[in-house]
C-alpha cells in the first residue's frame, strides 16, 4: 500500500483527491500548509509528496527545498500555474513530476505511480552510487597498504597482500580496517618527523 501526502491549501481539491485515493487503496495524510507537513513528516516516511505550488505561508517551492535538505519524501507539484519559469524551478528543486489543475483522481493516478517509480529508481541509484565510492575506498585503502608493506618488509605486491590478509585473519579482522590502521600508523610517523 502506498503512503501519499497531499498538501493544498484548497480543502476542497484536497479532500476529494484524498478521497478519491483512499478509495482505491492508497493510504493518505493531508495538510493544509507548508508548515503542517513539515509536522507530518517528523513522524511518518511517504512514498511521494504532493504539494500544491501555491499556498500562504510557506509555498510548496519552499516546502520542497525543505523536504530536499531534511531527507522529506520525494515530491511532485500539482499547481494551476504551467509557467515554464515556475515549472524550470520545480524541476530545479528536485520535482519528481509537475502536474497542471484542474485534475482528478483517474489523471493523478499515473502520475503519482510513476513519479513514485522513478523517485525509487533514483533512490536506488543513490545507494549503489554509495555502496560503490565504499567499495573504491576500500580498495584504494587496501591498495596503499599493500606498497607499504612492501617498502617495509621488501615483499613483492602479492607477497604483501597475503601478509596483510594473514595478519588480518589471525586478528580476526577485516582487511580493510587493518588497512586503515596501516596507512593512520603512517602518517602519524610521517606528522611526527615533519614536527621536529
Amino acid at each position: 500500500m502506498k503512503n501519499v501526502l497531499i498538501v493544498d491549501d484548497d480543502r476542497v481539491i484536497l479532500n476529494l483527491l484524498a478521497e478519491g485515493l483512499c478509495d482505491i487503496g492508497y493510504t493518505v495524510a493531508v495538510a493544509i500548509s507548508g508548515e503542517d507537513a513539515l509536522k507530518m513528516v517528523e513522524g511518518r516516511s511517504f512514498d511521494l509528496a504532493v504539494l500544491d505550488m501555491l499556498m500562504p505561508g510557506m509555498s510548496g517551492l519552499d516546502l520542497a527545498k525543505r523536504f530536499a535538505t531534511m531527507g522529506g519524501p520525494p515530491f511532485v507539484f500539482l499547481s494551476a500555474f504551467g509557467h515554464e519559469s515556475v515549472v524550470r524551478e520545480a524541476a530545479d528543486a528536485g520535482a519528481m513530476g509537475y502536474l497542471i489543475k484542474p485534475v482528478d483522481v483517474p489523471q493523478l493516478v499515473p502520475f503519482i505511480e510513476a513519479s513514485i517509480a522513478r523517485a525509487r529508481e533514483i533512490e536506488g541509484l543513490r545507494s549503489t552510487s554509495s555502496h560503490l565510492e565504499k567499495a573504491l575506498s576500500v580498495e584504494q585503502s587496501t591498495r596503499t597498504a599493500v606498497g607499504i608493506i612492501m617498502v617495509r618488509k621488501g615483499l613483492d605486491r602479492q607477497g604483501a597482500f597475503d601478509f596483510l590478509r594473514a595478519r588480518a585473519r589471525s586478528q580476526r579482522r577485516k582487511v580493510s580496517e587493518l588497512a586503515e590502521e596501516i596507512i593512520a600508523g603512517v602518517e602519524d610517523i610521517n606528522r611526527t618527523l615533519r614536527a621536529e
